[in-house]
């Protein structure tokens, strides 16, 4: 570990794009503990790039002041991500849509090293000769047990984690902002709709993540959005007219609104959806009771019952 005087070092993208940043608040105090000079952890760096410590070198770099450097010996670029992915997932801070992304990431990672390691010991053994074996189990499912083993949740979970990492990563090529207030915690959205919001194009996505900003939603259903806009772009222009005319005396009554229960259960589905996720994730569906299942199972029947006749009425409307 060595000491350096406003030594310049390199930030890669994919590595600070698993360090959460820290808030306002803790940002200003690392300052004033490399200010006082009481702040002695070193930058983490691997090749020359920082894997550890990018806003604590910011505020030394920018400043001049001298800070210690630990060199980490990673074999693989895999190797590095890993490596990050399990600083983050123990820190305290942690946003749970950060929590998800960073195990989705580090799977990606450990499924890469684990088919290196795999190949290497396929093809030659500990006493330098080639051997098969009859059966080889499989990379991701060795990778999404080992991760599932550390962080106490599911291979299940490991996988859809991984594909939610991945969605967000398609939405970050979109629409920057909106990958970033998800992430942060800010904006609050199923794993579900992080999907679909995937999956539509730049402009619909920039669209939904304006109206959004512009109504301060922060926890709303990509159906309900999806809706609301459209209901918007129909209705506005209609009503820009109506604000340039009088408004008679009657329009100073309360008006009745045909929307509000419609809002109401807009804004509840959201916290159904959170519910059944959260029953995903923690549940051991092989321990639990058959009794349990069947009657969860029952009332999941019930309500996909009730869900398939509002969406005919919907339909129909």
């Amino acid at each position: 570990m060595s000491n350096y005087n406003n030594y310049t070092l390199k930030l890669d993208p994919e590595f600070t794009n698993l360090i959460q940043p820290l808030k306002e608040r803790e940002h200003k105090s690392l300052e004033r503990r490399i200010g006082s000079h009481t702040y002695l952890d070193p930058i983490y760096t691997w090749n020359g790039l920082i894997v550890n410590g990018v806003e604590a070198y910011q505020i030394f770099h920018k400043r001049g002041c001298k800070f210690r450097i630990k060199r980490m010996y990673f074999l693989s670029r895999e190797d590095a991500i890993s490596w990050i992915c399990t600083q983050q997932l123990n820190r305290e801070d942690l946003t749970e849509a950060n929590r998800k992304y960073v195990i989705g990431k580090k799977y990606d990672a450990v499924k890469t090293i684990t088919a290196r390691l795999s190949s290497e010991n396929f093809n030659t053994g500990k006493s330098g000769h080639t051997y098969h074996t009859k059966k080889r189990i499989p990379c991701r499912h060795i990778s999404a047990t080992q991760i599932a083993s550390e962080y106490n949740i599911s291979p299940a979970s490991v996988y859809k984690y991984n594909e939610y990492s991945r969605a967000l990563d398609h939405i970050f090529e979109k629409t920057p902002q909106m990958a970033e207030q998800i992430r942060s915690g800010k904006l609050h959205i199923s794993h579900a709709n992080i999907i679909e919001l995937s999956r539509l194009p730049h402009y619909k996505l920039k669209e939904l993540y304006d109206y959004m900003m512009e109504k301060e939603i922060e926890h709303l259903s990509y159906s309900a959005m999806k809706r609301e806009l459209q209901w918007r772009k129909v209705v506005a222009p209609t009503q820009k007219k109506k604000i340039a005319e009088p408004e008679p005396i009657i329009k100073q009554m309360p008006k009745f609104d045909p929307d509000a229960e419609l809002s109401s259960l807009s804004l509840t589905i959201p916290s159904w959806c959170s519910s059944i996720e959260r029953v995903m994730n923690v549940t051991d569906f092989q321990l639990s009771s058959k009794e349990g299942k069947n009657r969860l199972q029952i009332q999941l029947n019930n309500l996909m019952a009730v869900i398939d006749k509002i969406t005919n009425i919907l339909e129909e409307a």
